[in-house]
């Protein structure tokens, strides 16, 4: 894709057009947004210090460099946001418009790492524009994250800082490469953020691989806003010019520089394990695999009269058709396929979730079913002073997943509000009458029960989990029961399905609910699933899942059902339930 890179001068920015650089993008322009007769704003969207050497970005890497004045201010400052005036994200909007309609772009490169709020932010300006948001930095491992801009030689300076542990007079103007000691020491002993994205500190790049000239420094102005004893705050003015670099008109990214399937070929989560509890990489869970497996062997040589099954060594079933446990082989002919007669239902129960089951669209088309299904949930939701923005997820069956497109189209016009429920679309053998019969889970009224209706909405590409391009969201939170969207095998940093058959989708499929789910509460992890479905195309691969599941989880109800067809041509879709408190679940918050 044809690629603007937002840039602020820090390293962050400048190492994400790098990874969009090596992840096949195109870089065509740079866009800065600058303070007016300032040298440094607090804004809560953009870092500002530094702006006065923005210029040379241009000339240093030879593109268009676009610019606006910060003009508002924050606003709007609540989690989700809506076009408002005078709202710093405003300047934003119109600086990207302008980008957009003379070159034509495509994508935006942003350097965000842990921040909601810009992310939300700016996939609101992107999405109205229609624009994809390129953040292949987000939610990394910040410790490892740091030595990997070091190491794909990001050359940057530390030039504010704003934190305990960090001196304006010591610590302004050192290279990340010598501070990064200091920053380790200081997050063991304060908490401190290793890339300053709690504002701890802000970075200027003087040169990177994508330069093809070098900033160097002539001057510095030390600026102390606070010498406050515990926690100075302080910034550099600079004054800069180019070098050439001897390499001027090449572009080599170093080899740390990862690919989107580098990110999964290794299923281990220690490229992300700074979000939540460390979880079990792959080879730790196939060692105690081995391990149970030796000591049951053990046992049954000592005991041989106690022993009665036989075991079964799940890694020769790697990718095999053959069932363990219970098959679902025989598909009915249409001619024996019953009817499903509209059977629509809503009721409530006394910890304030609503359900909604049995809606049947009919109609001549995909299209004109899907309408009247809609019409039907609208009425149901209706009847109990309820709207689809109570909705938190959506389950949809539908005979032919060749007709999604048709069902979509509809399904984009209903739920076209900013935090969609989260979905699970599947194909099932339905008669020819009926294009798709959808079950939801609702909740009641945000403010009922104090429960608040909380929604990741995550649409930016990354190499964390997929993006959410369509309209539903990847998790919904109410009070402590999480309930996510169906999640297939697809490869975050590309959107396409991974390949390596049933055992490689199943564990990539459960990485990702892995990681959304910890980064909806910071209580909660795999194993506080305590519901969860499993979609697969063969029955052969319910053995693989359960193992799969059962090696990640403390028991979790799960349910197997085989379906003619999923997403993308997967071969397996998680759907899933959790509770942020798992040994205080209560069954019948989810008991239908």
């Amino acid at each position: 894709m044809r690629v603007v890179g937002l840039i602020s001068g820090g390293k962050d920015s400048c190492y994400n057009m790098m990874q969009c650089v090596g992840a096949g993008h195109t870089l065509v322009a740079l866009a800065n947004l600058q303070p007016q007769l300032k040298d440094e704003l607090d804004s809560y969207m953009y870092q500002t210090v530094g702006h006065q050497g923005i210029e040379l970005y241009s000339e240093a890497m030879d593109l268009p460099l676009y610019r606006e004045v910060i003009s508002g201010t924050a606003v709007e400052q609540g989690k989700n946001y809506k076009p408002t005036d005078n709202d710093e994200v405003e300047d934003l909007f119109r600086l990207l418009s302008r980008v957009k309609n003379e070159m034509a772009i495509e994508a935006v490169a942003v350097g965000a790492i842990l921040s909601d709020y810009q992310r939300i932010r700016v996939e609101n300006v992107c999405r109205r524009l229609g624009l994809v948001s390129l953040a292949y930095l987000w939610r990394r491992n910040q410790k490892e994250l740091l030595q990997e801009m070091i190491s794909s030689h990001v050359e940057a300076i530390i030039i504010k800082v704003a934190a305990l542990g960090l001196d304006p007079k010591v610590h302004l103007g050192m290279p990340i490469r010598e501070i990064q000691p200091h920053l380790l020491v200081m997050q063991e002993k304060y908490g401190l953020n290793i890339c300053g994205e709690g504002g701890e500190y802000e970075t200027f790049t003087l040169d990177c691989p994508l330069f093809k000239k070098r900033l160097v420094i002539d001057e510095t102005e030390l600026i102390v806003c606070s010498d406050d004893s515990v926690a100075p705050v302080g910034y550099l003015n600079l004054k800069l010019h180019l070098e050439p670099k001897s390499t001027e008109n090449i572009v080599n990214l170093p080899p740390t520089i990862k690919n989107a399937l580098d990110f999964v070929n290794d299923l281990s989560d220690t490229v992300f394990s700074d979000l939540s509890d460390i979880e079990l990489s792959e080879t730790e869970l196939e060692s105690i695999e081995k391990l149970e497996k030796e000591e049951k062997k053990k046992h049954k040589e000592l005991n041989p009269l106690l022993n009665t099954e036989e075991s079964v060594d799940v890694t020769e079933h790697n990718n095999s058709t053959e069932s363990i446990g219970y098959t679902y082989d025989q598909m009915h002919n249409q001619s024996e396929i019953q009817p499903v007669l509209d059977h629509s239902c809503i009721y409530g129960n006394s910890h304030g979730w609503y359900y909604i089951g049995g809606i049947v669209g009919e109609g001549v088309d995909t299209a004109v079913a899907t309408r009247d299904a809609m019409k039907k949930l609208i009425n149901l939701l209706d009847s109990q002073s309820m709207c689809l923005e109570d909705i938190c997820s959506v389950n949809i069956y539908m005979r032919d997943m060749g007709e999604y497109a048709a069902l979509n189209e509809v399904y984009v016009e209903t739920f076209s509000f900013v935090n969609p429920p989260t979905r699970v679309c599947v194909q099932c053998p339905l008669p020819s009458d009926v294009a798709h019969k959808a079950s939801c889970n609702h909740s009641e009224n945000d403010c009922c029960n104090g429960k608040e209706r909380v929604t990741m909405h995550v649409q930016g590409i990354s190499h964390w989990a997929p993006a959410n391009i369509g309209p539903y969201s990847q998790a919904i939170k109410v009070g402590e029961v999480i309930g996510t969207c169906g999640q297939i095998a697809l490869v975050p940093g590309t959107m396409t399905l991974a390949e390596g058959g049933a055992r490689r989708q199943c564990a990539l499929a459960l990485r990702h609910l892995t990681r959304v789910v910890r980064a909806v509460h910071p209580r909660a992890h795999i194993r506080s699933v305590v519901q969860s479905v499993c979609y697969m195309t063969h029955g052969g691969i319910a053995g693989e899942a359960r193992r799969q599941l059962e090696r990640r989880t403390a028991g979790a109800i799960v349910q197997y059902a085989v379906v003619g067809a999923l997403p993308r041509g997967a071969a397996v879709e998680w759907h899933a339930w959790a509770h942020t408190d798992n040994n205080r679940f209560d069954c019948s918050l989810l008991k239908k």
